[in-house]
């Protein structure tokens, strides 16, 4: 790195050594370029980070077309197969830095595609396409035939089933529906004929107790009839009875009360018949001395006394 200088300052290539073939990269001179282009001032504006990195890449550029043409010099300077071999693989890893940055580019432009949202997930994205054959295109189309055959006879197969199986259905409902009818039937004549024998026993049941009970009324066995009237639960002959007892007690009541009213009126006539004996008693011994007109007035009292007691 520390070889002569030419006429402009630039430092100049030394001559290859035995055991390397690069020579040191030649430093530009500093350029003039950006400070002529703002006025100095007062105030110091400061650094453009933009500035520094153009003058940076402006820089890399030019050492590299510098070393590409010491490369091409040295290409036919250079006597050993191997110092050739590297030359060469230095020179044409310059020339690929364009289609380097590309790849890079392509390469960071799938990254931030494949680590969105909308593409994350997808595992389609990352596969590589295949180039098939004529003989795989082949195979593919005669198992898509097959594959499509396959379906469309297990489709044929399914509504095959499908008909079957609604031939089946309509067969068992109507087998059910039938022997619902053939139950309902037997049900409908089992019930008729119990209500009917039912209905029967009970009618012989009310003639029974009917003859039962004309029986004991004709034979006066009033408690057997009352108790087969309650047994019974015939309202209409309980509602008779009783309104039957009321009236037999209403008029027995009234008998009594007629009777007792008859007894008292004859103790009544009684005592006043004695009263009025005694009466005559007494009088017929005051006029017993001879008085004629008292005998007259007992004699027509002793004729009324008679008709009185034998009314």
């Amino acid at each position: 790195n520390d070889g002569a200088k030419g006429e402009n300052g630039t430092p100049v290539a030394a001559p290859p050594t035995a055991g390397s073939y690069r020579t040191p990269i030649p430093v530009a001179k500093p350029t003039t370029r950006l400070m002529s282009q703002k006025p100095i001032n007062s105030r110091c504006p400061g650094i453009d980070p933009h500035d520094i990195l153009k003058e940076r890449e402006y820089r890399i550029t030019q050492r590299m077309a510098l070393r590409l043409k010491e490369l091409d010099s040295l290409n036919q300077s250079l006597n050993s197969e191997n110092l050739k071999i590297k030359a060469e693989i230095e020179y044409k890893a310059i020339k690929l830095l364009d289609f380097q940055k590309q790849v890079r580019r392509e390469v960071l432009s799938c990254m931030q595609r494949d680590t969105t949202l909308e593409t994350a997930f997808n595992s389609k994205l990352y596969k590589r396409t295949k180039k098939q054959s004529l003989r795989e295109v082949r195979i593919t189309e005669k198992l898509e035939r097959q594959q499509k055959e396959e379906q469309k006879r297990k489709k044929r197969q399914k509504h095959q089933e499908f008909l079957n199986a609604i031939l089946q259905h309509a067969k068992e409902f109507r087998d059910h529906h039938r022997q619902v009818v053939q139950k309902t039937q037997k049900l409908a004549k089992a019930v008729r004929i119990y209500h009917e024998n039912a209905e029967r026993e009970e009618k012989k049941e009310r003639e029974r107790i009917e003859k039962e009970r004309l029986k004991r009324l004709m034979n006066e066995d009033e408690e057997g009839y009352r108790k087969l009237i309650d047994e019974k639960k015939d309202k209409r002959l309980a509602h008779l009875l009783a309104q039957t007892d009321e009236f037999i007690q209403d008029m027995t009541n009234m008998v009594k009360k007629h009777q007792e009213d008859l007894r008292n009126a004859r103790l009544k006539k009684k005592k006043k018949l004695e009263r009025r004996k005694k009466k005559l008693e007494v009088e017929k011994d005051m006029k017993d001395k001879g008085e004629l007109d008292a005998s007259a007035s007992i004699t027509d009292s002793n004729s009324k006394l008679s008709v009185d007691t034998t009314a």
